[in-house]
């Protein structure tokens, strides 16, 4: 039996997710490029085996509650945070922040991106009524993502979408 409590380390992701993004905010408003790639090279590593977790797993286990159309729901949130990630990358890459992004990418952030977590906060509201059999598989399936490691852009360039096509999932695009 598994030792992990999945959801417990589901909120515990969103936490650590949540402090970073705020740290991420704060370097970013400050104009410090530097330490705001440091901070996104840190989610990177984090947010892989969690995003990875939600969609080969933890998702699958509660579309029974919420339905095929709310899961490609969070599929496209996951697409849209990845591409957010991308572009933040590209812009903190240049050594430098304007006044300008100083001011529009922490709102973007916020909206964003710091929204997942939030989200993904109201769906622990169903593990309750999750089976231990089911939690015990969650637990077996984040161990062994963890154990893998891979970072989210990585997951996103080489897994993402091939595991999405067996698994017969697509995601809702996101205006």
């Amino acid at each position: 039996m598994p030792k992990l409590d999945p959801i417990a380390e589901f909120r515990a992701d969103h936490a650590k997710v949540r402090d970073t993004l705020l740290e991420l905010i704060d370097a970013i408003s400050k104009k410090d490029a530097t330490k705001a790639l440091e901070i996104m090279i840190r989610l990177d590593k984090i947010t892989g085996p969690h995003f990875r977790w939600e969609e080969e797993s933890l998702y699958l286990a509660f579309e029974k509650f919420f339905g095929r159309q709310y899961l490609e729901y969070l599929l496209g949130v996951h697409d849209r945070v990845i591409k957010r990630g991308k572009e933040l990358v590209e812009i903190l890459s240049k050594g430098k922040i304007t006044d300008e992004e100083a001011k529009t990418l922490p709102d973007i952030i916020r909206s964003d991106v710091l929204s997942h977590p939030i989200e993904c906060e109201g769906i622990a509201l169903f593990a309750e009524k999750l089976t231990q059999k089911e939690l015990d598989k969650l637990a077996e399936d984040l161990e062994r993502i963890r154990r893998e490691g891979i970072p989210l852009l990585e997951w996103a360039e080489r897994i993402k979408d091939v595991a999405r096509k067996e698994r017969g999932l697509k995601a809702r695009v996101l205006a």
